[in-house]
């Protein structure tokens, strides 16, 4: 009998749906977005989130005729993209998550610090996404 760790189970669990967040911080305020971020992880992940990563704008190049992403939110040169990504069975699953994150407040504090590391003014930009599957590419 073969035994199959839980990393390799979860990656066959299907995300066929995802949050997405878009925000921008001053690079100044990196190592402290980072903590928050990876504290943030733990807490999506306590409550069911299937993944949950975060990545950084590598370029700020516009490319033919798209445009870059830093120049669409206004970014400055002092600042870093930011792009995090909460992955989900389906829709259903993210319902279930909300509901299990109902009464919990270990995150106010976390939101509150995370509201004041992005740049001030701006806004995070959000949205929840399901798989296209017949056009998707699972490797």
């Amino acid at each position: 009998m073969s035994h199959t760790s839980t990393s390799s189970l979860k990656e066959k669990i299907p995300h066929n749906h995802i949050e997405i967040f878009l925000y921008r911080a001053p690079k100044k305020n990196h190592d402290a977005m980072m903590e928050v971020n990876r504290q943030s992880r733990d807490f999506f992940m306590k409550h069911g989130a299937s993944n949950f990563e975060v990545f950084s704008l590598a370029n700020r190049e516009n490319i033919m005729e798209f445009v870059n992403l830093s120049k669409t939110i206004s970014a400055s040169e002092e600042e870093e993209v930011w792009l995090e990504i909460q992955s989900y069975r389906d829709e259903e699953h993210v319902k279930q998550f909300s509901k299990s994150m109902e009464g919990d407040t270990s995150m106010e504090p976390l939101y509150k610090e995370f509201m004041q590391l992005i740049t001030p003014g701006s806004v995070v930009s959000f949205g929840g996404f399901s798989k296209l599957v017949q056009v998707s590419f699972n490797s």
